[in-house]
């Protein structure tokens, strides 16, 4: 018993001292991890670097590789971030700029030229037009000319016409001839002058009713009253209109026939009264005809039209082309190209694609140089009319200033996913969004820009289109998936029903994805 005792006495100091040794190793081992994580957070507060996307400053990593979303190489977020903290501004390395496909130009100062795209349609030339018109009242007892279209000759015979006021006149016209022809057997000078002064006024009565010189010589010799006049052309051209069939009683002045000579024609321009100020007459146009595959005519406005369309806001502006071979037809759609100058040497312009709209405002991204890295800065601008692919600016840039001419879109963007001031955020925040017309637009195979941007909400259901706040293109299918005006992203207009149909079906049975 008592060697057991003594057993039992040695095995707990034993593991007394083995708990004591386990404490103080165990101690000194988690002070020195402590020790060592201590440094370990202290360089990574001061010494790790972190690494971020430059489209996309939501990634951000501690280590160098590339965006998972759009693969670009990642930059030191001191680089893409780094700068003058009061001035909102996106600063893009070579790399990350010439991924964005982000390109510059510089403003230009001086006269700017360009064309101003128009349409219209060809007209006939209404200087031109003669009206067949009844001169005395009678019955249309045949037409020689029935269909409208027709081509007829001066002289031609057009209408036969019963008349009893030229019946009668006739007559006159005999009766006095034969008092001539007697006056003249008499040898009495004042007899034959009193019968020459009454044949002179027969034959006046008679061309005033519509008779020509040729009938009445045709009279005088038959030595007859006809009861029926026959009318001819008095011009060569084009039946436009007719006006009586055979049967009809007709009074004087009463219209037969129109006639429309097509050797020359009009070509009917229409022009928005904002472009008005820019067009005058004697400006040279060059007129394309689609239906004659694409066949060029030059020419020059003649006339503006002094009266504006209520409804459309339009003026027409007239061309007269030379029609000889007759292929240019009353009613063809008309494209034409007027040369149009914003002259001045302190005129300033940048291209078109570097303005964003922003419904009253517009804006530019200006490349600016003095900011520490340098960097693009959202630069509100007044625009002066467009000149072509180019934009006259009455406010905001000066000569030398630098611009995003593409790309502007992203950066925009990018400026926006970091909270500062963008074209976005002015449209919402100060109510420029434009509004519905609740008109829904024509979207065309070829696709279509909108210049300027309309509301997405007068697209039609199921196009592609550049979704930002405003729509400045759309096309019926997805294509490339790629804007050609700004290269964002396409995104399909959502249709109405809420179902899915048959084209998207297709394309997601093809292994086709939709970014949106």
């Amino acid at each position: 018993m008592n060697k057991k005792w003594k057993m039992w006495l040695v095995v707990f100091a034993v593991v007394i001292v083995a708990f004591g040794v386990g404490r103080w190793t165990g101690s000194d081992a988690e002070a020195d991890e402590d020790d060592e994580a201590g440094v370990v957070a202290e360089e990574d507060g001061d010494g790790t670097e972190m690494w971020t996307c430059p489209m996309h400053p939501q990634i951000q990593q501690d280590e160098f590789g590339t965006c998972p979303i759009c693969h670009m190489d990642l930059v030191p977020m001191d680089q893409a971030d780094g700068g003058d903290d009061d001035v909102p501004a996106v600063r893009l390395s070579d790399g990350a700029r010439k991924m964005a496909r982000v390109e510059h130009a510089t403003v230009e100062v001086g006269s700017v030229t360009g064309e101003l795209n128009v349409f219209g349609r060809v007209d006939v030339d209404e200087q031109a037009e003669v009206d067949i018109s009844a001169w005395t009242g009678g019955r249309i007892e045949r037409l020689f000319v029935n269909a409208i279209g027709e081509k007829v000759t001066r002289g031609q015979l057009l209408a036969r016409v019963y008349s009893p006021e030229l019946l009668s006149a006739q007559r006159t016209l005999l009766q006095a001839l034969r008092n001539k022809q007697d006056a003249e057997v008499s040898e009495s000078d004042r007899r034959l002058r009193a019968a020459t002064a009454s044949l002179e006024a027969a034959r006046t009565e008679l061309r005033l009713l519509g008779i020509d010189r040729r009938q009445i010589d045709e009279i005088e010799e038959s030595g007859e009253a006809r009861e029926t006049v026959d009318i001819y052309a008095t011009a060569a051209g084009t039946i436009r209109a007719r006006h009586v069939t055979e049967g009809d009683y007709v009074s004087t002045g009463d219209q037969i026939l129109s006639l429309a000579p097509l050797d020359t024609v009009w070509g009917q321009l229409e022009i928005y009264e904002r472009d008005l100020r820019r067009v005058d007459v004697g400006t040279p146009v060059v007129v394309e005809v689609p239906a004659l595959d694409g066949e060029e005519l030059e020419g020059r406005i003649s006339f503006i039209s002094p009266d504006i369309d209520a409804t459309r806001r339009v003026a027409r502006a007239r061309v007269v082309l030379s029609n000889e071979d007759g292929e240019l037809r009353p009613g063809m759609y008309l494209r034409g190209r007027i040369e149009i100058a914003e002259e001045g040497d302190d005129v300033v312009s940048v291209p078109r694609s570097a303005v964003l709209w922003t419904g009253e405002r517009s804006l530019v991204y200006r490349y600016d140089r003095d900011l520490d890295p340098s960097g693009y800065v959202a630069q509100p601008v007044k625009l002066g009319p467009r000149m072509g692919e180019r934009y006259v600016i009455r406010e905001g840039l000066d000569d030398g200033d630098e611009v995003a001419s593409r790309g502007a879109f992203r950066i925009d963007s990018e400026l926006q996913i970091r909270g500062g001031p963008t074209m976005m955020s002015a449209m919402h925040d100060e109510g420029l969004m434009p509004l519905s017309d609740d008109e829904i637009v024509e979207v065309p195979e070829e696709g279509v820009e909108f210049d300027p941007p309309i509301d997405p909400e007068q697209l039609p259901d199921g196009v592609w289109f550049c979704d930002m706040g405003t729509t400045h293109w759309a096309q019926p299918e997805q294509g490339d998936d790629e804007c050609p005006v700004c290269g964002m992203r396409l995104t399909e207009k959502e249709y109405s029903d809420g179902e899915e149909h048959d084209h998207a079906v297709e394309e997601h049975d093809h292994g086709g994805q939709h970014d949106h």
